[in-house]
């Protein structure tokens, strides 16, 4: 009986460690935790654009969506590594047609309208069916009294003004189509406090928040 129970034990230990991390990677959110992998055709042919595309996440995101077929636009402050993560992508329409757009989420109004201007053109006959929020700017941990004001703007401009300053130049575009899709990288941050990221913290709460909102006015199904 005793090792009965002990197996039992273990077993159940196993399995809420493995909800746990399903629950974690999944940005503790229970409603991702039961999605499935994503279909071919659901990406095959269709123009996916991703910001910080040039290491990290973003770099992943393009390899595995290349592989599915998409139609990649690739942006980032650093075109040379654009152009690396470009020369190692495998796939329909990879390497020679995926699009580089260099992009600064710092820049202002007028630079990020012509961005997605140009994003939108890029290839005839399609714009941009799919936008990945995923660029992103974290300091080193700070604690909440110690953050300077230029720490506030420097991570505010680029997790949250830029970002909401790319979408709504990009929604008119999708609305006119009748068709479009935000996928947004946030970060467990933004739904459990975290000490030292107070900053980061909030800015990811300020996307959470708008994004929710916007697809509660936008959102067709």
């Amino acid at each position: 009986m005793g090792i009965l129970l002990s197996l039992l034990f273990f077993i159940s230990l196993f399995l809420f460690l493995f909800l746990l991390f399903k629950l974690v990677t999944a940005d503790g959110d229970f409603t991702l935790v039961s999605k499935k992998h994503v279909k071919r055709e659901e990406i095959e042919d269709k123009v996916v654009w991703i910001t910080g595309a040039s290491r990290g996440i973003g770099e992943i995101l393009a390899k595995q969506l290349a592989r599915l077929g998409a139609k990649l636009i690739l942006s980032a402050r650093n075109e040379a590594e654009l152009e690396r993560v470009k020369s190692q992508l495998i796939g329909k329409h990879a390497p020679d047609e995926v699009k580089i757009l260099p992009l600064d989420l710092t820049s202002g109004e007028d630079s990020l309208k012509a961005a997605v201007e140009k994003a939108e053109s890029i290839f005839p006959g399609s714009g941009v069916d799919y936008m990945i929020h995923n660029a992103a700017f974290e300091r080193p941990k700070t604690s909440a009294l110690d953050v300077t004001e230029d720490s506030v703007k420097a991570t505010f401009n680029v997790n949250v003004l830029g970002t909401i300053s790319l979408t709504r130049f990009l929604v008119p575009f999708m609305l006119k189509r009748g068709k479009g899709h935000f996928v947004v990288m946030s970060s467990a941050a933004g739904k459990t406090p975290a000490p030292g990221q107070a900053i980061y913290s909030a800015s990811k709460y300020a996307l959470n928040g708008y994004f929710h909102t916007l697809r509660s006015e936008v959102a067709q199904g």
